[in-house]
C-alpha cells in the first residue's frame, strides 16, 4: 500500500513537472522577440521616364509592416527584391484631352532572390484609375498601385494574419444558462489568396505561430515559391524548424 502511495505520488510529481515546463516553454517563446529578416531592395524605378521612389517606399513600408527590415547594404541581406517599376502616358479621350487631362498606367517585374537563386517572381499591372491634369501625380499614383499589387503578391500580412487567428482557440462560454438560438453566421468568404510565398512563411515563423498550425497551414494551402536549399536555409535562419523545412520539401510550388 505504501509501495502504492509513493508510486502515484511520483506520477503526479512527473506530470507537474512535465506540466510546468511547457508552461515555461510556451511563456519564453512567446516573450521571444521576432527575429527580422533584412531585405535589400534594387529597384529601378521611373515616373513617365524620369527616376522616382514613390513605389520603393510603398514596397519597403509594407516590408517594414510585416516584421521585415528594408537594409540599405546588399552584403548584409538575406533576401534581394530586385527589377523594374515604371510608369507611362496612355492614350485618353477626346473630351479629357480637351480639359487638358493626362493618364497612366504602371508596370512591375520583380523577383525574390535568396543567395542569388531566383525564389519567386511577380510581374504585375496598375488597374484602370482616373485621369489628371498633372502627368508626375497620376503616374506617381499608379506606381504606389502597382507596388501594392507587387507586396499582395510577395508577402500578404492580412492572409497571414488570418491564419494566424485561425489557430487560436475560441472563447470559453463564461455564461452557464443556456444561451438562445445563434442567428446563423453567413459563410466565410476563402481567402483570395491560396498559396503560401516564402515571405508569408517567414512571416508565420517570425510570429512564433506553433509548427503543427504552419505545417497545416502549409499542407492547406501550398506554397508558389522554389523550395530550393537557398530559399530553406532563409527560413532556417528566420527560425524555422526542421519540422517545418521537412513539410517544405514534401510540398511542389504551383
Amino acid at each position: 500500500m505504501i509501495k502504492l502511495s509513493k508510486l502515484i505520488s511520483a506520477l503526479c510529481i512527473s506530470s507537474l513537472a512535465v506540466f510546468l515546463a511547457t508552461a515555461v516553454e510556451a511563456q519564453n517563446k512567446a516573450q521571444t522577440p521576432r527575429r527580422q529578416t533584412l531585405i535589400f531592395l534594387d529597384l529601378k524605378e521611373t515616373n513617365l521616364d524620369k527616376p522616382s521612389t514613390v513605389a520603393a517606399n510603398t514596397i519597403a513600408e509594407r516590408l517594414t509592416t510585416d516584421s521585415f527590415r528594408v537594409t540599405t547594404k546588399r552584403r548584409d541581406a538575406a533576401l534581394i527584391i530586385e527589377g523594374a517599376i515604371n510608369s507611362r502616358l496612355t492614350p485618353v479621350t477626346d473630351d479629357v484631352k480637351r480639359e487638358g487631362g493626362v493618364n497612366a498606367e504602371a508596370s512591375a517585374s520583380v523577383r525574390l532572390l535568396a543567395d542569388g537563386k531566383v525564389v519567386s517572381t511577380s510581374v504585375q499591372r496598375s488597374k484602370p484609375g482616373d485621369w489628371g491634369v498633372q502627368a508626375d501625380r497620376v503616374g506617381e499614383d499608379r506606381l504606389i498601385a502597382v507596388a501594392e499589387l507587387v507586396a499582395e503578391d510577395l508577402f500578404d500580412g492580412k492572409f497571414v494574419q488570418q491564419l494566424i487567428d485561425e489557430a487560436k482557440p475560441a472563447p470559453r462560454q463564461t455564461n452557464q444558462t443556456t444561451p438562445a438560438p445563434a442567428a446563423p453566421k453567413p459563410v466565410a468568404k476563402p481567402p483570395a489568396k491560396r498559396r503560401l510565398d516564402l515571405l508569408d512563411v517567414m512571416t508565420l515563423v517570425q510570429s512564433h505561430a506553433a509548427d503543427d498550425h504552419i505545417v497545416s497551414s502549409l499542407r492547406k494551402y501550398g506554397v508558389k515559391f522554389e523550395t530550393h536549399e537557398q530559399s530553406l536555409n532563409c527560413l532556417r535562419n528566420a527560425g524555422a524548424s526542421e519540422t517545418v523545412i521537412s513539410a517544405i520539401k514534401g510540398l511542389k510550388a504551383v
